[in-house]
């Protein structure tokens, strides 16, 4: 039996591993909550787009609820959008790669969508005190500089520089508005572009994709499990290893800010309603 200064060091030391899953917990939480606030944004763009592909405009795809209707008449369209390929030199590719990874909507996004970012952009050149972007043009295109700099300025006052290996413009690539700055030439430029239309179509893509590929996997397995009033169904803190549907009653998702406060209600699900997708990206 170890001495009692022995139990000490080993409680002292379950406690940091304990600070330090928590700190790790929390730091996941926080990229968590990026990830879901960009699903959200580009789901309103995948409802938008939607309506105005389909012709009776009925169809909606709502991330808290699984329809379980046919999508391969969906999936049968967007195939037939064409992405174009262009051509890039291995340290052109790692530019564009690092860029989309470190701006703060793109870092986000799956590594197959990023790599098909990659792939589609095509180069574009720009002379010495020429425009990329005008302020009050419609917005459509998302830029990396791969060579020179260039100015940012609103009505006429320069705000700051950009140079090569930044990701901007990234606003036109989830919905149309007008440019609010002024992105203009300090020496000849090389520039690598993607338009809203070629984003959109890898995102409707990979996410149809991974649709039926989650109604696949329900459909070959698809168990029922029964909870009572007051049951917890997930802990925080424990493993995600099951995805669940909620077929009859409701189900209450929490929070707790800290250990020493009491839970906070964030929503309730009921009938239709999923939680625990992550169990399913494996």
């Amino acid at each position: 039996m170890g001495t009692l200064r022995d139990l000490q060091y080993a409680l002292q030391l379950k406690i940091e591993e304990l600070r330090q899953r928590d700190t790790l917990i929390d730091e996941l939480e926080l990229e968590l909550d990026a990830k879901d606030d960009l699903i959200r944004r580009l789901q309103g763009e995948l409802d938008r787009l939607r309506v105005t592909l389909s012709a009776s405009g009925s169809s909606r795809l709502k991330r808290r609820a699984i329809r379980t209707e046919p999508i391969d008449h969906e999936q049968k369209h967007f195939s037939r959008i064409a992405l174009t390929s262009h051509r890039k030199s291995p340290e052109s590719q790692e530019l564009i790669k690092t860029a989309l990874l470190e701006n703060g909507f793109t870092k986000h996004l799956e590594r197959g969508q990023i790599l098909a970012m990659v792939d589609c952009m095509q180069p574009t050149t720009v002379s010495q005190g020429s425009c990329v972007i005008q302020e009050g043009d419609k917005a459509s295109l998302a830029f990396v500089a791969e060579e020179g700099k260039m100015e940012v300025s609103k009505a006429g006052q320069r705000l700051y520089a950009i140079g090569p290996g930044k990701l901007f413009g990234d606003l036109a690539l989830l919905h149309s508005h007008t440019w609010t700055t002024t992105v203009k030439a300090l020496m000849n430029i090389r520039l690598w572009a993607i338009d809203r239309q070629s984003f959109r179509a890898i995102m409707l893509k990979s996410g149809l994709l991974r649709i039926s590929q989650s109604l696949e996997l329900l459909r070959r397995s698809s168990p029922r499990s029964q909870f009572g009033d007051g049951d917890y169904i997930i802990r925080h803190g424990c493993p995600g290893d099951a995805f669940f549907i909620v077929s009859q009653g409701q189900v209450r998702v929490t929070e707790r800010p800290s250990v020493a406060e009491e839970p906070v209600c964030l929503s309730t699900l009921g009938r239709g309603d999923w939680f625990g997708e992550r169990a399913l990206q494996g």
